[in-house]
C-alpha cells in the first residue's frame, strides 16, 4: 500500500513539472493561412525588438462569410518554449489582451472567407522583456477557445552573433552534411559570467523545429565565445526546396498537372513528385520553405486570392516503418495528420490533400520514422553538402537573479557553395 501511494505521489509530481511546450498550431478547422511576419523582412523569422512599436504583422483567414471578433494576448517563454515564471505585468506595458481590429470579406472568390490583419504590438500593448513569445488568438471573451498560437521573438541585442557554414569536418559526412560554427561577441559590456550555466545557443536549419538543437560552448574567451566542431552543430545537408505555383486557376504552371472545378470547389493536382534521394545535386534559388500569396486577377492578394484543394502524389514504395510529410511554412514545419501522406493502394502511390490559398509555395518531403521526433531528408530529398540552407542562431542569457531566459543575440547565414 505504501508503494502504491508513493507511486501516486511520484506521478503527481511529474505531471506538475512536465511543462507544456508551446508551438505554432491552428486549433480551429476554419482558420487558414496564418502568417506572422517581421516588418523588417517578410521572408525571415518574426523577430521584433524590446519596446518596439508595430514590429510584427499578423494575418489570417476564417472560412466564413460572417465576421467574428478575436482577441489576442502574449505569453513569455523560456528558450525551450515552456512558459516562463513571469507574470504578464512583468513583460507587458498596457493591456493584457486586445482585439484584432482589421478585417474584410473576400471578393471575386469561389471560397468565401474573412481576412483579418493586425499590427503587433501597438498603442494598446508594448513588450518590455526580451525572450521567446507566443501570440495566442482566441474568440472574443472566451480565452479557453484558442483558435491558433504563433511563435515569435523579442530581441534585446547585447551581443553580436557571427555564424559560418562549411562542409562537415567529419570525413564520412563531408559530401552529405554541413557544419555551423558560431562566434559570439559581447557588445554591451556583458561579461558572460558563468557562460556554461547562463548562456544557451540554439541553431535552427531553415524553419525546422524538429532538428533544432542547443550547442555547447567550445571555448570561453571572456567577452568572446566559440561554438564549433561538435556533433551538435552538424546537420544533414538536404536538398533544394520543391516548388509549386498556382497563382493562376486557369493556366497550369510547370508543376501543376491539372486544374478542375468540381462540386463548387477548386481542385489542383500537382505532378508526381520526383524521388531525389539518389539524384545528382542541381542548384536553384528557393525561398527556404516560405510562400507568397498571389493571384493573377487582382493585386489585392489578401482578399482576391482563392482557395483550392491541392493534391500531392508521391510514388514511394509502401513503408510501414514511418510516414512521409510535406513540410515548410505552409505546414508550420509540423508533422501532423493534416500534412501526412496516406498510401492509396488503388493508385500505388502516397496521396496528400491540403486546402491552400493561391500563391507560390516552397516545400520539402521528409520521412519521420515511427517513434522518432526528428525527420530525415535521406529517403526522398537526399543529402548534399552543397545545399544553400539558411541557419538561424539564437543566443539566450539568464541574468543573475532572474529565472527566465533573455534573448540577447541573433544571427542568420546561408551556405554559399
Amino acid at each position: 500500500m505504501k508503494k502504491f501511494f508513493f507511486l501516486i505521489i511520484l506521478l503527481s509530481v511529474n505531471l506538475v513539472y512536465a511543462q507544456f511546450v508551446w508551438t505554432d498550431r491552428v486549433y480551429s478547422p476554419l482558420i487558414k493561412t496564418v502568417g506572422l511576419y517581421s516588418n523588417h523582412e517578410h521572408l525571415y523569422l518574426p523577430i521584433m525588438y524590446v519596446n518596439e512599436s508595430e514590429g510584427l504583422w499578423l494575418s489570417f483567414d476564417e472560412m466564413s462569410e460572417e465576421t467574428h471578433r478575436f482577441e489576442y494576448t502574449f505569453i513569455h517563454c523560456n528558450s525551450d518554449w515552456t512558459e516562463s515564471s513571469l507574470e504578464y505585468t512583468d513583460y507587458i506595458e498596457g493591456f493584457e489582451t486586445a482585439l484584432v481590429e482589421n478585417f474584410a470579406n473576400s471578393f471575386n472568390t469561389i471560397q468565401r472567407y474573412v481576412h483579418y490583419e493586425q499590427s503587433l504590438p501597438n498603442e494598446t500593448t508594448r513588450l518590455t522583456k526580451s525572450g521567446n513569445y507566443i501570440l495566442k488568438v482566441y474568440k472574443e471573451g472566451e480565452p479557453d477557445q484558442v483558435v491558433f498560437t504563433k511563435r515569435f521573438y523579442c530581441l534585446d541585442k547585447k551581443a553580436d552573433v557571427s555564424a559560418s557554414v562549411i562542409q562537415s569536418r567529419e570525413p564520412s559526412l563531408r559530401n552529405t552534411h554541413q557544419e555551423v560554427d558560431v562566434k559570439v561577441y559581447s557588445t554591451s559590456g556583458l561579461s558572460f559570467d558563468s557562460p556554461s550555466s547562463r548562456i544557451k545557443l540554439a541553431i535552427q536549419q531553415n524553419g525546422r523545429e524538429d532538428n533544432k538543437r542547443f550547442v555547447p560552448i567550445k571555448e570561453d574567451r571572456g567577452v568572446e565565445l566559440l561554438f564549433s566542431f561538435k556533433n551538435e552543430n552538424i546537420f544533414e545537408g538536404g536538398n533544394v526546396f520543391r516548388v509549386f505555383d498556382f497563382t493562376s486557376l486557369r493556366q497550369r504552371s510547370n508543376f501543376v498537372s491539372n486544374i478542375d472545378y468540381i462540386g463548387g470547389e477548386n481542385i489542383v493536382r500537382l505532378r508526381e513528385e520526383e524521388l531525389k534521394g539518389r539524384s545528382p545535386f542541381v542548384s536553384q534559388t528557393d525561398l527556404k520553405g516560405a510562400y507568397y500569396i498571389r493571384n493573377e486577377v487582382d493585386e489585392n492578394y489578401a482578399l482576391c486570392s482563392d482557395y483550392a484543394w491541392v493534391y500531392f502524389y508521391l510514388p514511394a514504395p509502401l513503408n510501414l516503418e514511418g510516414n512521409y510529410y510535406v513540410v515548410g511554412d505552409l505546414t508550420d514545419w509540423r508533422f501532423s495528420e493534416q500534412n501526412k501522406f496516406v498510401f492509396d493502394a488503388s493508385l500505388n502511390q502516397y496521396v496528400l490533400r491540403m486546402f491552400l490559398k493561391q500563391g507560390y509555395y516552397n516545400y520539402q518531403i521528409l520521412f519521420l520514422p515511427n517513434g522518432y521526433t526528428k525527420a530525415s531528408y535521406r529517403e526522398i530529398e537526399g543529402n548534399h553538402s552543397e545545399t544553400q540552407n539558411r541557419y538561424n542562431v539564437f543566443l539566450y542569457y539568464r541574468e543573475p537573479g532572474n529565472d527566465y531566459d533573455s534573448f540577447i543575440g541573433y544571427g542568420s547565414t546561408e551556405y554559399m557553395y
